[in-house]
């Protein structure tokens, strides 16, 4: 089977905070904190181990943070990742347990070079594997050059490898340049990116067909509790949960779940409609984890019967 490998340029710390009746102003007293290594190409990789498959995890990381990454390492993750100056950055969330709202907190971490830019490309070739599918997800750190990502998705296609970005801003921007195998923006992204407000399923299906039109072979737009949808060549299709998921307990990575249980579908040689199945039954599962991508795969049979598929027009 294929390999699968995360690349995860701007790592995190995040720091989940559970408070009720979260007010502005006032001294308040967590009910919980809990403190997770992450990264949106980390989470993806542990969501993959989730579902039990093996996975590679890629990319920087600050020096004062090593340990803490060197930690995830299990029977099927492991971790190859560029060490740089300074500290990972902190994620803060808040989540406020008597409305269900969370409100983000993002700092500032290391900063890199143009020579730990060389040497995690030279990292991520080092790995390459024809066959292999490599995830690049989340934001560029301070530093790394616009087009950072469209050099990346190039080294996978010069090795034979099928490239998949979840990015935003830049990184998506000129990522695409290079046409990824698939990409995974979510509503706002892909708004940003266009320029244009896609109020309705077929909207976003319409522009995700001009995206298709330029050589992407598979565009997921992610619309949290509205699902995802998925637009290739010859389809475009919503998925989506019947009913309301309850007793949320946090909806971060939640994307990244559902990149994993596409990238692990792509491994086994799903069709689309299965493979859609079973990203949004893992980004669903991830609702009911603390930690985000570490999900109860036993949950997966029973969320996965609720997963409608729609054809769009």
């Amino acid at each position: 089977m294929a390999k699968i490998i995360t690349v995860t340029v701007n790592t995190a710390t995040d720091l989940l905070l559970e408070v009720e009746s979260f007010v502005p102003g006032e001294t308040l007293s967590a009910e919980r904190a809990e403190e997770f290594t992450c990264g949106k190409g980390i989470n993806v990789a542990k969501a993959v181990e989730s579902l039990g498959h093996a996975v590679l995890c890629l990319g920087f990381a600050g020096a004062r943070s090593i340990d803490a990454f060197h930690a995830l390492q299990t029977e099927r993750l492991t971790t190859d990742l560029t060490v740089v100056s300074g500290k990972t950055r902190t994620n803060i969330t808040l989540h406020d347990s008597a409305s269900g709202r969370e409100t983000h907190i993002r700092t500032a971490g290391f900063r890199v070079t143009q020579d730990d830019c060389r040497r995690l490309r030279e990292t991520v070739e080092s790995h390459a594997e024809p066959g292999a599918i490599v995830i690049i997800s989340g934001s560029l750190p301070p530093g790394a050059p616009d087009d950072f990502y469209r050099n990346l998705i190039e080294v996978c296609r010069e090795h034979g490898m099928m490239s998949f970005l979840d990015a935003s801003g830049p990184g998506l921007s000129r990522g695409i340049e290079a046409k990824p195998d698939a990409i995974k923006p979510n509503q706002q992204e892909l708004e940003a990116l266009l320029g244009k407000s896609l109020p309705d399923e077929r909207s976003i299906a319409e522009a995700a067909r001009e995206l298709v039109g330029q050589g992407i072979h598979r565009v997921y737009v992610s619309r949290g509790e509205h699902g995802c949808i998925v637009v290739s060549e010859n389809m475009a299709v919503s998925a989506y949960l019947n009913t309301a998921p309850e007793q949320i307990v946090s909806r971060v990575g939640c994307g990244d779940a559902l990149v994993a249980g596409l990238a692990v579908a792509a491994r086994q040689g799903l069709g689309e409609e299965a493979a859609l199945k079973l990203g949004v039954a893992c980004g669903t599962a991830n609702l009911f984890s603390k930690e985000p991508g570490r999900f109860d795969s036993g949950l997966l049979a029973g969320i996965g019967d609720r997963v409608m598929l729609k054809p769009i027009h």
